[in-house]
């Protein structure tokens, strides 16, 4: 079987923001509204895929080799060792799924906000602070 790589997360996160950027700006949003929405977007849908797998390996085990199943593995294992250094080691395979969807979220709040639950950019934040102190 082959084994995940972290570069392959970097590149399909990558590929998955540059696709929802250029989606926006396709459809006639302004450049930085399209650099917002689109990692937004993007990261909401690889965190999406990971709380999928997550769920479905809790409900119907992680060594079922159903079609949907199969796709869905192949597609969130690069983002799973993207995040393997960083994931305590006493979860369980489906819960690795799950903090892995919890940490592309909590990604998304840093860099992007939430519009929904009226949270800024936390990076903004976090740089105002760091430059209030110089």
């Amino acid at each position: 079987m082959h084994q995940a790589s972290a570069l392959s997360g970097l590149l399909l996160l990558a590929a998955t923001y540059l696709l929802a950027v250029v989606t926006f700006i396709l459809g006639g949003a302004p450049g930085t509204v399209a650099v917002y929405l689109g990692g937004t977007y993007a990261l909401t849908a690889l965190a999406a895929f990971l709380f999928s797998r997550g769920v479905l390996e809790f409900v119907v085990g992680a060594d079922r080799n159903i079609t949907f199943f199969v796709v869905l593995r192949k597609l969130t294992d690069p983002l799973l060792a993207l995040v393997a250094p960083i994931t305590p080691g006493f979860l369980l395979p489906f819960a690795v799924s799950l903090y892995g969807a919890f940490l592309f979220f909590f990604l998304k709040l840093f860099l992007f906000g939430d519009a929904y639950l009226g949270v800024p950019p936390l990076f903004i934040l976090l740089y105002l602070f760091v430059m209030s102190l110089i």
